[in-house]
């Protein structure tokens, strides 16, 4: 990708979010699940057939994994890690967390070797209440990152040799280095300074160079970032709070961008960009998305 702007479509037949969130990609089914977190629900997409589902699932969730079991994911709802049964709509909570009634579960992701990692942050994002947890395949619970404000994009360079990690409030994506086979992180206090660009740095991807592609909420754009910090591309999103990306079809080169209504607290709009999901396609494909591989059946 050159250092020049690229601009998405609209994905036609997509629900509209108030806060759409989570994205993640199923290469066994061919499959593109997100959330809205406002509107409680888990939407997903099966490119084969071209068919849109949707579970209201009238509580709060905030993303969304494959998982090996086929018709399962996984997902974090208000403060716990759940099974959803895609079919029938049941949830079995597998491990909660003890926080203030302030704090809830954000982004998450899974590592290459299966464990579900998610943070949490304060709602009214003021405050460092919120953790980075891990979850183990055994459904073991770890915190990770403790004095988090508002837990956001997770990803892991394509050797697997660092973690990457966004705390938004900061501005900042933290680069940590990561012990693959233990799951275990060390923090040199390495970070890739994004104040000078505007919004603030949400969810984010990696590609199969090693380039993060980070989502900035108010700054209308996915921006594509070498780990040495330098910006050397974006995508020009026509919804101002661009929410997370995640890459997913048949080459794995389909950036899946997800975004929020200027107004997160107001009732679903019918009209305009903002909430709507987006696709474009690039020349570099992306990271796979892991699934979750503790037992769920």
């Amino acid at each position: 990708m050159s250092s020049s702007s690229l601009t998405p479509s609209v994905v036609s037949g997509a629900p509209r979010s108030i806060l759409g969130e989570g994205p993640s990609w199923d290469e066994e089914s061919g499959t593109l699940y997100w959330v809205d977190i406002k509107g409680g629900r888990v939407d997903w997409w099966n490119l084969s057939s071209g068919t849109f589902r949707t579970l209201d699932l009238k509580q709060t969730v905030s993303c969304v994994v494959p998982t090996r079991v086929k018709g399962k994911v996984m997902v974090t709802l208000k403060q716990s890690f759940a099974v959803l049964d895609l079919n029938s709509g049941s949830l079995s909570k597998v491990k909660e967390i003890r926080a203030s009634d302030r704090v809830r579960f954000n982004d998450g992701k899974c590592d290459p070797r299966g464990r579900f990692w998610a943070g949490t942050m304060d709602m009214e994002e003021r405050e460092p209440l919120g953790s980075l947890y891990v979850l183990g395949s055994d459904m073991s619970l770890r915190g990770v990152v403790e004095k988090v404000t508002v837990s956001n994009g997770i990803g892991w360079s394509p050797d697997h040799s660092e973690m990457y990690y966004i705390d938004s409030p900061t501005r900042r994506i933290m680069v940590l280095d990561y012990d693959v086979d233990t799951g275990q992180v060390k923090d040199r206090g390495r970070r890739i300074d994004l104040s000078s660009y505007p919004g603030v740095p949400d969810g984010m991807t990696v590609d199969s160079e090693g380039k993060l592609w980070v989502a900035l909420w108010g700054g209308n754009r996915v921006l594509r970032i070498e780990p040495s910090g330098r910006v050397i591309g974006e995508v020009k999103v026509p919804a101002l709070h661009v929410t997370s990306c995640v890459f997913g079809g048949a080459r794995l080169n389909t950036l899946f961008i997800t975004t929020a209504q200027d107004d997160v607290n107001s009732p679903a709009k019918t009209e305009g960009p903002d909430g709507r999901l987006f696709m474009i396609d690039l020349e570099v494909p992306g990271a796979p998305t892991y699934p979750f591989s503790g037992r769920v059946a």
